[in-house]
């Protein structure tokens, strides 16, 4: 494993079998790390800000997913269970006992897969406008993408949408197209509805109310489902809101996890 200081974040590599895992680890300790999914697509460095103002806080542990821009992998992955057993694999050798999960997109979807696969290891869930119940097909997802992108031009952060997301996306596209595209189906297709009610820890749902990715009818879906769990919708943004609203991100969901510790 080696390291490199990036503000507030260690940038690292760990040896997975045949797979090598690149992961950003803050420099704060505490008892029990979060541990942050990016979504589909990307990495975890769209999430930078997010990640940042979280570390300032709280110990984070945020890792590009097998395959995903700087962690690679060359066999294609084919439902959640495989990447949340990778994700199990990871927490092993970094010999992390516990987390608190925060999962947005494809990512909520495996955070789901890994609360019920590993549950004493999870000591509270976040999902971000997470996969995971089916709700748009791909003739309709490629249209609600164009509105959400296009709306979000007026948000002023035009590097972000202009640059930092669409380097990591065609990064992606180029060097790993199978598994973008198995992770699109399995976002949109893959059904784990029937894991909800298995959901042991804490959960906070935390939505957009103007997501036409990942409909607020699959947050209050989740919500019904998930034992324990609290829905908080948001104004702002889309389905990717909590990159131009970090700080809100970051407030909403640091108060929950310090109340779970608390408890």
């Amino acid at each position: 494993m080696n390291a490199k200081t990036f503000n507030q974040l260690v940038n690292c590599r760990i040896q997975l079998k045949d797979c090598n895992i690149f992961y950003q680890q803050s420099e704060r300790h505490s008892s029990t790390p979060i541990l942050f999914l990016h979504g589909w697509g990307i990495s975890s460095e769209p999430y930078q800000e997010v990640l940042e103002l979280i570390a300032e806080q709280h110990a984070v542990i945020a890792p590009d997913l097998p395959s995903f821009a700087r962690s690679s992998y060359h066999k294609l992955i084919s439902d959640y269970n495989s990447y949340a057993q990778f994700i199990v694999s990871f927490l092993e050798a970094l010999n992390l006992p516990q987390v608190h999960l925060v999962g947005h997109s494809l990512g909520g979807g495996i955070a789901i897969t890994l609360a019920t696969l590993i549950p004493d290891r999870v000591k509270s869930l976040v999902l971000l406008d997470s996969t995971g119940i089916p709700s748009v097909a791909i003739p309709e997802i490629v249209p609600r993408r164009a509105i959400e992108m296009t709306a979000q031009i007026s948000i002023h952060k035009l590097k972000l949408q202009f640059f930092d997301i669409p380097k990591v996306f065609s990064c992606n596209l180029l060097f790993n197209s199978g598994n973008i595209i198995y992770a699109l189906l399995i976002s949109l297709y893959q059904d784990i509805t029937p894991l909800l009610p298995n959901i042991k820890a804490p959960c906070l749902i935390l939505w957009s109310e103007k997501d036409l990715t990942t409909p607020l009818s699959v947050a209050r879906e989740m919500a019904n489902l998930i034992p324990n769990s609290k829905l908080i919708t948001v104004k702002e943004g889309y389905h990717e809101w909590m990159l131009w609203y970090p700080e809100k991100l970051a407030s909403i969901a640091l108060d929950f996890i310090k109340q779970v510790e608390l408890d």
